[in-house]
């Protein structure tokens, strides 16, 4: 019996994927999209910082919402800044999922919008920026149905001689889920980056034999 996914979610959720889904991940386009509620898009220039654009306690949401790390604002590109709290309702990923499974436990990652998300019996337990494969330099990450299969915290690659901390391994491939930089588009050769605070969340959340759903889709089903 195929296992089935169906992603419920409440309106505004379903309406701010929906922007995001209709985005090219490799940038904003302000000129045909409508700016999301509680932000206001925000052209880099050469020299910016976090800390030049925005105080302290919007960098969060920034990085998370944008897809991108602290080090990679990308120059002359549009990014989204928080300018009232209406901005903290921002969600990109359904809220709740049925899950048709003996699992309680699901790591989704949307490649498509560039997000995942964890739930716990169904419910999201939280949610956050990622960068997948490169594919358009011929790195894709493989979609399917995976599981956490072990993990390090001070993992080294060998074969990218490269750190990779807090890895999770969810593929005997060798696809993992790790600490690395965010530049707003895909840009690995394969694994899922995630922010640091995201990574250490996971690593110390996640267990073998979760399960790990990697989709284009957001309404999925297995």
């Amino acid at each position: 019996m195929k296992k089935r996914i169906v992603a419920r979610t409440y309106f505004f959720s379903l309406l701010f994927s929906l922007y995001f889904i209709s985005i090219n991940v490799w940038g904003f386009n302000s000129s045909v999209l409508k700016t999301p509620k509680g932000f206001i898009f925000y052209q880099i220039r050469n020299g910016d910082t976090l800390s030049k654009i925005a105080p302290r306690h919007h960098w969060d949401i920034i990085m998370r919402v944008n897809r991108i790390d602290e080090f990679h604002l990308p120059l002359e590109k549009k990014i989204l800044l928080p300018v009232n709290a209406s901005a903290y309702d921002f969600l990109p990923v359904p809220k709740e999922i049925f899950l048709d499974t003996s699992s309680s436990r699901v790591i989704v990652l949307f490649i498509q919008i560039q997000y995942f998300a964890v739930y716990e019996k169904g419910n999201l337990f939280f949610w956050g920026p990622i960068s997948s494969g490169d594919e358009k330099n011929g790195y894709s990450t493989p979609r399917g149905t995976f599981c956490v299969l072990w993990k390090s915290a001070y993992y080294y690659s060998k074969k990218y001689e490269a750190e990779m901390p807090y890895a999770v391994n969810f593929s005997t491939a060798g696809y993992f889920l790790h600490q690395q930089s965010l530049p707003g588009r895909p840009a690995s050769h394969g694994c899922v980056r995630l922010l640091k605070k995201d990574a250490q969340e996971i690593y110390s959340w996640s267990k073998k034999g979760d399960l790990v759903i990697v989709t284009d889709s957001y309404l999925i089903a297995y």
